[in-house]
């Protein structure tokens, strides 16, 4: 079986998708991949990327935000020579990570709307962006 690395970088509105390598070892792939970790993020410690290396020689897949406009994506992807099944062909989704960011700022606009209610004025305060 051949483990192929993959990594997504985001910073503000541009994405850069690379191949890093491939590995016939499981493990290897993982250190390959922890390495990409260690060069993005140069404050980790041992334990944290020994820690990341074991979570992606079992779950194949990292994600590390620094802020809201940096990201690194890192996957491990298993290939056995022939087509992978449509469900393991996806290797990042962007719509998924911007259904998530749409769900934080829904929650954060209801929040801020409701913590304006709670004030002495019991009037109800309406969002800037309603018309």
């Amino acid at each position: 079986m051949l483990y192929i690395i993959t990594k997504l970088v985001t910073e503000g509105q541009q994405k850069a998708f690379s191949i890093i390598g491939a590995s016939e070892d499981k493990k290897r792939a993982a250190a390959i991949a922890a390495d990409v970790y260690k060069d993005y993020n140069k404050n980790a410690s041992f334990q944290n990327i020994e820690m990341i290396t074991e979570w992606l020689a079992t779950r194949q897949n990292y994600s590390f935000r620094k802020d809201k406009d940096h990201r690194l994506q890192l996957a491990i992807t298993a290939l056995e020579g022939e087509v992978q099944p449509e469900k393991k062909q996806l290797v990042f989704s962007a719509a998924a990570e911007e259904e998530e960011l749409m769900r934080r700022v829904s929650q954060a606009l209801f929040e801020g709307k409701h913590t304006a209610e709670r004030g002495q004025n019991v009037q109800t305060h309406s969002c800037p962006l309603e018309s």
